[in-house]
């Protein structure tokens, strides 16, 4: 392998979450330059042998990727309750830069994502005197609260590890209790927010930026304002964006109608699953999930307030401060 540009990459996955791990792999080692290598570290979290064989699949894909597969048991944090669509599997990112010691900064990556680009750039960042690089999430464009959205971090991992912040980490999130965040709110508190902030383009997030039904939720003229961008319209950034982040709750694996499952598919097509057939959801089954889930949140009153909403999209009235999905 050569030695020159080689990356460090932090992953976590169980069973659940393989097989979109394994197309963000394969988004990776399509968009490499030749010049960068990738040592790819994946936390199974309690993953099956069959889960095994698929990212050992992905080993052969590249010369100059090597995937590393660490099995992590789930004990530390198996009294927090699962919320929403996150597991608990997610809080292994408190541990990452312990559990992969060789490096002072690892590039940690989510597995809803697809990588456009050779990601040496971002892994060059300059985060000396700071805890993380990280980007700013889409509500801070309405609060400013200074968060980050935490599914793509290039970690300070010789700071975190000589501050001992996984235990820091560890003990906030267990006096939290239950809540919706399983690790991106506690990474806010914890560190004091002293991150560099990155580019957008670093963590593209189009369901928080482009309507269901089309449309944007902001005028990119908001978007480079809070950002410090320059884009002439939200096809431009799309183009430029490095690394497209799945972040909200429906998947482009889930729901073939969502923004960019087209070409999220294209690479599903290119990785280890390519033989399995993908079974997306249609628009009907999708409504029924959102009542199933207004239902579960607040019974009766969560439906007719669906319903209610459905309604109101319908003759264009929108409540104040609401952003349809």
């Amino acid at each position: 392998m050569d030695l020159k540009r080689i990356i460090p990459i932090g992953m976590i996955s169980d069973d659940n979450f393989i097989m979109p791990t394994c197309v963000a792999v394969t988004s990776m080692i399509c968009n490499k330059s030749p010049e960068t290598s990738y040592i790819i570290y994946i936390l199974m979290a309690e993953c099956s042998e069959e889960s095994k064989k698929k990212l050992i699949e992905l080993d052969t894909m590249s010369d100059d990727c090597e995937i590393k597969l660490i099995e992590v048991g789930l004990e530390k944090y198996r009294n927090f309750k699962q919320l929403a669509h996150i597991s608990i599997a997610c809080l292994l990112k408190f541990d990452i830069c312990d559990l992969i010691p060789e490096y002072d900064k690892i590039l940690y990556l989510d597995g809803d994502i697809l990588v456009k680009k050779d990601l040496w750039e971002l892994y060059n960042t300059d985060i000396e005197g700071k805890y993380a690089a990280a980007v700013q999430e889409p509500s801070c464009i309405k609060n400013n609260t200074g968060n980050i959205n935490a599914g793509i971090m290039l970690f300070n991992a010789k700071r975190i590890r000589e501050e001992q912040l996984s235990e820091k980490l560890y003990q906030t999130r267990l006096e939290l209790g239950d809540r919706p965040s399983m690790d991106q709110q506690t990474f806010n508190i914890v560190t004091g927010k002293d991150y560099k902030y990155l580019s957008i383009k670093y963590n593209y997030m189009p369901g928080y930026f482009i309507k269901r039904e089309g449309g944007q939720k902001y005028p990119i003229s908001k978007i480079n304002h809070f950002y410090k961008e320059n884009y002439r319209s939200m096809k431009e950034l799309e183009k430029a964006a490095y690394i497209v982040h799945f972040a909200s709750k429906n998947k482009p694996w889930e729901y073939n109608f969502n923004h960019g499952a087209k070409e999220w598919y294209a690479y599903y097509l290119l990785s280890p699953f390519q033989n399995i057939p993908l079974e997306w959801k249609s628009r009907w089954k999708y409504r029924l999930d959102k009542m199933h889930e207004a239902w579960r949140n607040n019974g009766v009153k969560g439906v007719a307030g669906r319903v209610v909403d459905k309604v109101k999209r319908s003759f264009g009235i929108r409540g104040k401060g609401q952003s349809w999905e």
